[in-house]
C-alpha cells in the first residue's frame, strides 16, 4: 500500500500568521485543501503537525471527518522539517511506500498523484523514488519506497529529504506532468491570490 504523509509542522514565519488556516478561494483552509486532495487518492494519510498542535488538530478533525486520516504531533517538530518527517516515518508500519506532501502546497492535482503512484507500481521491484517535474524542474509530492524509511528517519535539519533524492539519483524516476501545483507553495498572503 502507498500511504500519504502531509508535512504541516512548520512555523509559518514568512507568512506572518498560521498559513495552514488561511482560507483559499475554494472556501477551505490551505491545509484542509491538501488533506482533501490526498485523502481522495490514498487509503491512509498521516498529517504531521507541530508537537503543541492539539487545539489545531481538534479544529482540523472537525473540518475533515475521514477515517483515512491520522493526525500526528511530531515530538521534534521544533528542530526542523527533517525531524518532523523522521518522527512520522517512524510511525509507519505497513506501507510499501510513502508519498510525501507539503502542507502548504494546496494546488497539486489529483491526476499527478495517480501518475506518481502508477509509475511506482510499474517499477516497484526497483525500489524507486518517484518525483514529478515540469520541463525538468522537480516539485512535490515525492514518493519513496519503504527501503528509504530508515534513512528518512535519520535525517536532521530543515531541508526535508532533498539530500536523499540527490544521494540516490540512480533510483529516481522523474515523471513529467502538466501541473503547476507541484511547484506552487504558499509562503506569503500574495501567493494565494496569484
Amino acid at each position: 500500500m502507498i500511504g500519504g504523509l502531509i508535512l504541516a509542522a512548520g512555523s509559518s514565519r514568512r507568512f506572518g500568521e498560521d498559513k495552514r488556516k488561511t482560507t483559499l478561494p475554494s472556501g477551505r483552509w490551505v491545509l484542509e485543501e491538501v488533506i482533501h486532495t490526498v485523502a481522495a487518492e490514498l487509503e491512509q494519510v498521516i498529517v504531521v503537525l507541530r508537537f503543541g498542535d492539539k487545539v489545531f488538530e481538534d479544529e482540523l478533525s472537525a473540518k475533515v471527518d475521514n477515517d483515512k486520516i491520522h493526525y500526528f504531533r511530531a515530538p521534534d517538530s521544533a528542530r526542523g522539517m527533517a525531524h518532523s518527517l523522521g518522527n512520522a516515518i517512524h510511525e509507519i508500519a505497513d506501507w510499501d511506500a510513502a508519498l510525501i506532501f507539503l502542507g502548504d502546497m494546496p494546488f497539486v492535482q489529483r491526476d499527478t498523484i495517480t501518475s506518481l503512484m502508477d509509475n511506482y507500481t510499474a517499477h516497484k521491484t526497483e525500489a524507486p523514488i518517484v518525483v514529478p517535474a515540469i520541463k525538468d524542474t522537480r516539485g512535490h509530492p515525492v514518493l519513496f519506497d519503504r527501503l528509504y524509511f530508515p534513512e528518512i528517519e535519520a535525517l536532521t535539519g530543515d531541508t526535508g529529504a532533498r539530500e536523499l533524492v540527490q544521494h540516490h539519483a540512480e533510483k529516481v524516476i522523474q515523471v513529467d506532468v502538466d501541473d503547476p501545483g507541484i511547484l506552487k507553495d504558499i509562503d506569503t498572503p500574495e501567493d494565494i491570490s496569484a
